[in-house]
């Protein structure tokens, strides 16, 4: 079975009586709440397996502390002109007022759905902001997680925690699941093809646009298929 990955929630079906989630990014933050919903519908079987693409175990607010972090760390690393300039204008702390400025914005008591940043020029979608904040990712995972699970997270991938997809964390973070197999390809990224050169948060746009002129990552897929037949048949 060849599974093609599409970001958020994709359904996988065989049959009826055989479901198959997989989630990209978001997708694969959401996927407990599909499962949970899925159970209430009296007209469907219950999930058999979720595949968790570059976001088992994140939250929003948690990967966006890290791509902060990750953003100061590469500044304070480049050399030359360049590397002096931006340490001058990318600080933590000027990163994290940003942040709290934002946060601010969002959690106001009109409870805007949109808010506007970098004076005017960026719009923020405040509603789905304080939606994620609300969402505790972990206790879903907990609760509504039963079924075969399949998490890969690229080591290249500077969008999220490839660590929460070790084998031990990942039976951590699903303590019900039926079955979870965890993987961690050295050179896959967060749009799911490889790279075997470096992959900096500070270059994304422009590895993303090369990146996305190749196909999905043979690894990945590998990995999908054999444990797809595996659990469907």
């Amino acid at each position: 079975m060849v599974c093609t990955a599409i970001p958020h929630i994709t359904y996988i079906i065989r049959d009826k009586s055989k479901i198959i989630l997989l989630g990209h990014s978001e997708g694969a933050i959401l996927l407990p709440l599909i499962c949970n919903e899925i159970t209430k519908d009296t007209n469907l079987q219950p999930v058999l397996g979720c595949i968790f693409y570059c976001g088992l175990g994140e939250s929003i607010p948690e990967a966006m502390t890290l791509q902060r972090e990750r953003v100061v760390n590469e500044v304070n690393e480049m050399s030359g002109i360049s590397g002096w300039l931006l340490r001058r204008l990318i600080t933590k702390k000027r990163l994290d007022k940003q942040y709290e400025n934002m946060m601010t914005k969002v959690n106001a008591e009109d409870k805007p759905d949109f808010i506007s940043m970098y004076c005017g020029l960026v719009k923020q979608p405040a509603k789905w902001i304080r939606e994620h904040f609300e969402y505790d990712v972990h206790d879903s995972l907990e609760k509504y997680i039963t079924c075969h699970c399949l998490a890969i997270t690229g080591m290249k991938d500077f969008q999220v925690r490839n660590e929460f997809c070790t084998q031990s964390t990942a039976e951590r973070l699903l303590p019900h699941a039926k079955s979870i197999e965890a993987h961690r390809p050295p050179n896959l990224t967060h749009v799911l093809r490889s790279t075997n050169g470096e992959a900096k948060i500070m270059n994304a746009k422009k590895l993303y646009q090369k990146l996305g002129k190749l196909p999905l990552d043979e690894e990945l897929l590998n990995i999908t298929n054999a444990w797809c037949d595996r659990i469907l048949f």
